[in-house]
């Protein structure tokens, strides 16, 4: 089986260096993944690891919601060069959060600012957006053709929406722990699933690092739920991720 973990934060693990996490997810099948940030001073960190790995890491640079407060005047202009940069760069991590900021304005301003500039330079999307239903209507015609829900663990209703509009949904170990998970896997067409890991956050264990190299054993356990055979929706999630990072408008 063949995988790319489309949701990885190198940069914040703790206990484990990036040439060993690197190292093992190749052994274990990983063919690459996406190295996201979430602020000004994490995009150069990001950078660094797509310039330590050319062949292996793809860099994604964003304004997550729980960091609005760090982004000084300019940022939008400073996230253009980023991008300019990297012309393989996603855009993310970015979206709405009701959990952590129940104000609507500054984070829908910077939300909408990044929709664009993913539309501007045909990069996929990469959103986070927990408990904000009602908000995302205000933003379905703005999102660029390629974007994904990532660490997905909303309602029904929202993936229809995610899917009817072409979207992706990113699973992580956080889908098993989720009360919608038997009526969201069942459901979810295998073409529109990516996997990602989240690491060092979000995995089996709660408080432990978790690596790329949990995507196998991801993907197996989401297979069971689903009633098929792993090596058939791995192959088909590698190819839909395949498509996903292309870069294009």
């Amino acid at each position: 089986m063949q995988f790319i973990d489309t949701h990885i934060h190198l940069q914040d693990f703790k206990l484990n260096c990036a040439t060993d996490i690197i190292k093992e997810a190749r052994q274990n099948g990983v063919a690459g993944m996406v190295c996201v940030s979430s602020f000004p001073e994490d995009w150069m960190r990001v950078a660094d690891m797509a310039g330590a790995f050319p062949d292996y890491v793809i860099p994604a640079f964003g304004l997550h919601p729980w960091y609005l407060d760090r982004a000084e005047p300019g940022w939008e202009v400073l996230l253009e060069t980023y991008l300019q940069r990297f012309p393989q760069a996603l855009l993310g991590e970015c979206g709405l959060d009701r959990l952590k900021n129940p104000s609507y304005e500054r984070q829908a301003e910077i939300f909408s600012c990044q929709a664009g500039l993913a539309a501007k330079y045909g990069r996929p999307l990469i959103i986070h957006a927990v408990r904000v239903d009602a908000w995302l209507e205000n933003f379905w015609a703005e999102l660029p053709p390629k974007f994904v829900f990532h660490s997905f663990t909303g309602s029904r209703e929202l993936l229809n929406k995610i899917i009817n509009r072409g979207g992706y949904v990113g699973f992580n170990y956080s889908i098993l722990r989720s009360r919608h998970k038997e009526n969201v896997l069942k459901f979810v067409p295998a073409e529109r699933m990516l996997l990602e890991t989240d690491g060092p956050y979000q995995g089996p264990l709660r408080g432990s690092e978790v690596t790329s190299s949990a995507l196998p054993e991801l993907v197996r356990q989401i297979a069971d739920i689903r009633g098929g055979i792993p090596e058939l929706l791995a192959g088909q999630i590698y190819q839909n991720s395949l498509e996903f990072m292309k870069i294009g408008k």
